[in-house]
């Protein structure tokens, strides 16, 4: 059987509510960070907040273009590359792709918008541009076409990628021309990355000025209430595989839960490699060897919840807000001018 593309779970229409909201006020020349571990839908938020920011092109006025989407890569030896980036940038407005318009209900993957440009980049034109033209050259390129195309909203994925650079690099350069770049020609970045896109924001207070954060949640095993809510989500994904009882995963959700940091795409891949070791059995249903069988090991178990951890830890809220004695204030102490 073939699960689900897309199911509404609460910590998933949490998180798009919120973005929707958060694009709704979001003035040009902001960076919208959205965050969250794998599996946890980025992608098909960025599908949703694209058709939602970009409304009816009909509407659209003559050579207008409200936003487009790129990908951040390691395309450098590993590393992240600044001109691969503004290639992706001059591609998305020289060769526009409007697959994000389309209903999410006629499109497989919302990655769709990018495999154009991922064609692009296998031929032989890509290469001479990059010979050719300088990341100077490209990113203005860029520039006009965006002013010329009244573009809005730039959204970024994988925007994680941009932490990895070479020695003597800096994180903090690529931060500050991007928000040149939306300064001057107006947009709002749209910045989607794991928790670990925290160094683009953590150590420079001049880009977290500048930002807004959206969290795209796990379910949480420290937290009572998300375990009735990812119970009822294993439940829902369970109904799309061959079980050898409806209640086979419920009965077994230590298991579901370690193997996917409470995660729904986590937990929809974990059903998968279940129902791979069910053929391998050859057998009619999965069972709870099958469940065992399909367990990360213990090195990848241990990779998944440390990057879990370290979302929990950048969401979580400051219980001590109001101290400000680590900061060596004296707000209180302020002595008013003496009489005479």
């Amino acid at each position: 059987m073939k699960a689900p593309r897309l199911l509404l779970h609460p910590k998933f229409c949490s998180a798009r509510s919120d973005i929707l909201s958060t694009l709704h006020f979001a003035q040009p020349g902001t960076l919208v960070f959205v965050v969250g571990v794998s599996g946890v839908g980025k992608s098909e938020l960025r599908y949703e907040a694209m058709k939602h920011v970009g409304g009816v092109p009909a509407s659209w006025t003559d050579g207008t273009l409200p936003a487009v989407a790129v990908r951040a890569t390691l395309t450098d030896r590993g590393f992240f590359n600044p001109k691969d980036l503004a290639m992706r940038l001059a591609h998305s407005l020289r060769h526009p792709d409007l697959s994000w318009l389309r209903s999410r209900d006629e499109v497989d993957d919302p990655d769709v918008v990018h495999a154009q440009l991922e064609t692009a980049r296998k031929a032989p034109l890509w290469t001479d541009t990059r010979r050719n033209f300088t990341e100077h050259a490209l990113r203005f390129e860029f520039e006009r076409h965006a002013r010329a195309r009244h573009l809005r909203w730039l959204f970024i994925e994988e925007c994680t990628s941009m932490c990895t650079v070479p020695r003597g690099r800096s994180v903090h350069n690529y931060m500050l021309g991007l928000m040149q770049l939306a300064e001057e020609c107006g947009l709002t970045i749209i910045m989607f990355g794991t928790p670990r896109a925290a160094a683009l924001w953590d150590s420079f207070p001049d880009v977290r000025r500048r930002s807004l954060f959206v969290w795209a949640e796990r379910y949480r095993e420290d937290r009572a209430d998300d375990h009735l809510t990812f119970a009822s989500l294993a439940m829902s994904l369970s109904q799309s595989f061959l079980l050898s009882s409806p209640d086979l995963l419920t009965s077994n959700l230590e298991l579901a839960l370690s193997n996917s940091a409470g995660s729904f795409g986590e937990l929809k891949q974990y059903l998968a490699r279940a129902d791979q070791a069910r053929r391998r059995r050859s057998a009619n249903t999965i069972e709870v060897q099958d469940l065992v069988a399909a367990s990360y090991s213990r090195d990848q178990l241990l990779s998944m919840w440390s990057i879990a951890k370290e979302f929990d830890q950048i969401t979580e809220p400051n219980p001590s807000a109001r101290d400000l004695s680590h900061v060596n204030l004296t707000w209180n102490q302020t002595k008013g001018p003496r009489s005479a």
